[in-house]
């Protein structure tokens, strides 16, 4: 979920921004720029403060209703779709994610069988694996919905995120007395 959502941010940022606001291609770049510098501090706060204060499943449970709250405030529906909309969305829905990566890997490794733990096919492998096919899905969304036209990009692509996500917040409250 979160390597799809992340993936439909990053890759139709250039058309969505020059499609909305006529952004240039240094400007867009300034913006992933900025999106990029927030990881090294989001992962040091949430690494060494966030985590020593919440279990691993409450910072899961939180980051995966941020993701969703960054994925809602980024649908265009009511005119004009503003910068300070999309740049926060973005920022909301980018670093969101990043927590989420960080939990999800260490509650993998927790529960992930020894087996899994060592040798070529191991679970670090899987667990890459798993992200490129996300992006790679994400990537052919943007591509056929683009053949929509420019205009219904951002909300169409951001429908499947949305549902993924909303599916990975009811799975994890589901199992959420499981998660350790």
């Amino acid at each position: 979920m979160l390597k799809y959502a992340m993936e439909i941010l990053l890759s139709e940022s250039s058309v969505v921004t020059t499609y909305y606001f006529g952004w240039s291609t240094s400007s867009v770049a300034i913006f992933l720029a900025c999106l990029g510098l927030t990881v090294l501090p989001v992962n040091i706060v949430v690494g060494s403060y966030i985590s020593n204060m919440f279990e691993d499943r409450q910072i899961l449970l939180a980051s995966q209703i941020m993701v969703c709250v960054g994925i809602l405030l980024s649908f265009h529906i009511i005119s004009p779709y503003t910068v300070p909309q999309y740049v926060c969305s973005g920022l909301i829905l980018f670093v969101s994610a990043e927590v989420l990566e960080g939990v999800n890997l260490a509650l993998l490794s927790r529960v992930m069988s020894s087996r899994l733990a060592r040798g070529t096919f191991n679970g670090g492998l899987l667990s890459t694996e798993a992200g490129t096919l996300a992006r790679v899905v994400a990537d052919g969304t943007i591509t056929m919905v683009g053949y929509l036209g420019e205009s219904k990009l951002l909300n169409i692509t951001l429908l499947p995120s949305l549902v993924i996500c909303i599916a990975s917040i009811v799975a994890t409250c589901f199992t959420y007395n499981s998660l350790y």
